[in-house]
């Protein structure tokens, strides 16, 4: 019978690295799971862009995120940079008395990234 495995592995040192070679403010969330790599950017009014500055903005900061981890010394995480990188737009306003959020998701897979030139892109 095989073993039910389940916990959570972080990888706070990695997650770190990552924020802080995105370069954005305010710091986005990232999160290491075991499938996919989430990034979620709150309050940067980014749900209201253009849809084109949407997709530049999560390929770019995705491709910076791959880049971290594919430089990382440890075998298991350069082998998650060729997994998907969510990335999700969270913005929050009052309406009328009522809060409202609105959220804007991404995946970006890694073919996807392989057109982007992560040495052009200034972290």
């Amino acid at each position: 019978m095989r073993r039910l495995q389940a916990g959570v592995i972080r990888f706070a040192s990695v997650a770190s690295a990552i924020v802080h070679a995105l370069g954005v403010e305010p710091e986005p969330e990232c999160r290491l799971g075991q499938w996919r790599i989430t990034l979620t950017f709150r309050g940067l009014g980014a749900t209201r862009w253009t849809e084109n500055d949407q997709v530049e903005f999560a390929l770019e900061k995705s491709a910076i995120a791959r880049a971290v981890l594919a430089a990382d010394r440890r075998r298991a995480m350069r082998a998650r940079a060729t997994r998907a990188i969510e990335v999700i737009y969270e913005d929050a306003t009052a309406l009328r008395g009522c809060a409202v959020v609105a959220r804007w998701e991404c995946v970006v897979t890694a073919a996807a990234n392989a057109a982007v030139d992560v040495d052009a892109i200034e972290p």
